[in-house]
């Protein structure tokens, strides 16, 4: 289980432009002071076939790293990468895991923080 953040974004599309999207997304949300968003409050999870854009070999990874050194913790979800047939090892800098991607967002909107469902 990951620690205690008050935002979660919530991603699992494999479609280059949606990956490319919920990037800009959320450099948006973190870069706009109308919203308190500073990135050690946000988590990402990924699941399903949007994994694959957290590989080390993925063109996103510098960015998905970047965000990691920001302060952002980004999550796979570890049973979609076993059903994907990528290892833990695959993962760029920064990214962590949790068992289940859909268990995560269940007890995030269970403590009551913020879900944000991209694209």
């Amino acid at each position: 289980m990951s620690s205690h953040r008050s935002i979660l974004v919530h991603i699992s599309s494999d479609d280059v432009s949606d990956w490319q999207m919920a990037l800009r997304n959320l450099a948006n949300l973190v870069n706009d002071g109308s919203v308190e968003t500073p990135p050690e409050l946000m988590e990402v999870v990924v699941n399903g076939p949007g994994v694959r854009f957290l590989l080390e070999t993925s063109p996103e990874a510098a960015k998905v790293s970047q965000m990691a050194e920001a302060g952002v913790e980004i999550t796979a979800c570890a049973n979609s990468l076993s059903r994907f047939d990528h290892a833990e090892q695959e993962l760029a800098t920064g990214v962590g895991t949790v068992q289940s991607g859909v268990a995560e967002v269940v007890r995030v909107q269970q403590r009551g923080d913020t879900y944000l469902k991209l694209p």
